[in-house]
């Protein structure tokens, strides 16, 4: 009986042990990478996403919308960490010198993708942007803020907004 139940815990063990498991398989991962950063500043350099900056702009009041099939949808996902598809980074959370935006772009297409921020009821830009999109990844590959070429995966830089 022993011997029987020695037989039964080795088999479990090597059955787990299987080199098809989901860990060891390569199709068990996804590379998503939709993000950009970018600083957001007035004409005379004061950081707009400081919240004690005069006239900054609040996260509460920001929108992100996807044009996807010719519909423009506000983007939330309560089950994400960012649920609005974007967050403004502190200094101390980031060690930057400024605060910074993050946003996740519509990667619903790989060409000419297009996300709209809503800073408030007046005021909404437009991103556009490329992607390579696989069976495990989508990855931008480049971004245009308003028409103007602001991300390029081969030479990143934080790109700074202007805003009146």
């Amino acid at each position: 009986m022993k011997n029987l139940i020695f037989i039964m815990l080795t088999s479990i063990l090597i059955i787990s042990c299987n080199s098809s498991d989901d860990h060891n398989n390569e199709n068990s991962y996804y590379n998503l990478s939709t993000g950009i950063d970018f600083l957001v500043t007035n004409q005379n350099g004061d950081d707009l996403l400081n919240p004690n900056t005069l006239n900054a702009y609040s996260s509460e009041n920001i929108k992100i919308f996807y044009l996807k099939d010719g519909v423009v949808e506000e983007t939330y996902n309560p089950n994400l960490d960012f649920p609005r598809n974007f967050v403004i980074v502190s200094p101390e959370d980031s060690g930057a010198e400024t605060y910074f935006m993050r946003i996740f772009l519509n990667n619903s297409v790989s060409d000419n993708a297009i996300t709209y921020i809503e800073w408030n009821e007046t005021d909404t830009d437009t991103i556009r942007a490329n992607f390579n999109n696989g069976d495990n990844y989508s990855m931008v590959t480049k971004a245009w803020y308003n028409e103007e070429l602001v991300f390029d995966e081969s030479i990143y830089t934080l790109f700074t907004i202007i805003k009146n």
